[in-house]
Formats: structure tokens, sequence, C-alpha cells
């Protein structure tokens, strides 16, 4: 693909070859308007090299900045931490709510009264005996 700036040559070059008296008003607002070309189409190359240039920096410090959230963010521990977390769940068991489909945790002491719960969600009333046996 050409480059403005060859475009703008190009132009310049069939200005120049039509002969075009530079004393007139027209010869006047041509060639200024060519010059203007040029500098615009100057200054879109000099943007497009500054573009490539931040974005080739950019990604450098993207690069930097993954590896540093690795270092900083992973935690050895956090594994151990997991499993540790599981044994906090075996006290509850999940149900859906027949209202808004939700899946809502229930503490295992709460479903032995087979009472009702209100969901949080939609705040209707979870009948325990119902839900626990479809769950079976």
């Amino acid at each position: 693909m050409k480059s403005i700036i060859s475009k703008v040559a190009y132009l310049n070059g069939l200005i120049d070859g039509m002969d075009i008296d530079q004393n007139t008003k027209e010869g006047k607002a041509i060639n200024q308007i060519s010059e203007i070309l040029k500098e615009v189409a100057e200054e879109i190359e000099s943007l497009k090299d500054s573009q490539k240039y931040i974005e080739n920096y950019v990604d450098i410090i993207d690069e930097d900045l993954s590896r540093l959230e690795e270092e900083w963010y992973y935690d050895e521990e956090y594994e151990e931490d997991d499993e540790c977390c599981k044994e906090d769940f075996e006290n509850y068991i999940n149900v859906k709510c027949p209202h808004c489909n939700e899946i809502v945790y229930i503490d295992n002491d709460i479903c032995k009264c087979n009472k009702g719960i209100i969901c949080p969600n939609c705040h209707e009333e979870i009948l325990l005996s119902d839900v626990l046996k479809e769950n079976k």
C-alpha cells in the first residue's frame, strides 16, 4: 500500500506538469493546497511512527506487569487454603429454589428440622420437605 507521502508527491508532480501559472488566484490556491497536503501527510507519517513505538512500549509494559502479577499474587498456600475451605461446606447442602431456580446453601441442622426457609433471592418460602425429596 502506498504511503500518503508518496500519493501527495505524485499529486504534486501532476500539478507541476499542468504548468499552472503561480501568479493567478487559482494557481496560488492550488499551490497552497498542495503544500498543506504535503505537511499533513508528513504529520500523519510521524504519528504512525509514534503510534507503533507506543504500541511496542505498552506491550512490553503489559508483559512486565503480567510477570509481576504472577509473582506477587501467586500464593503457594492458596491450594492448601482451598482444601481447608471444602471442609467448611460439608455441613451444608445446596437446594434449588422452586420459585427463582437460584441455588441456596442450607445448614444440615436446619434441614433436619424439616421446616420451611425463606429464599434470600426471591424471598419466597422454600418447603424443605418437598425440596429434600426432590434432591434425593
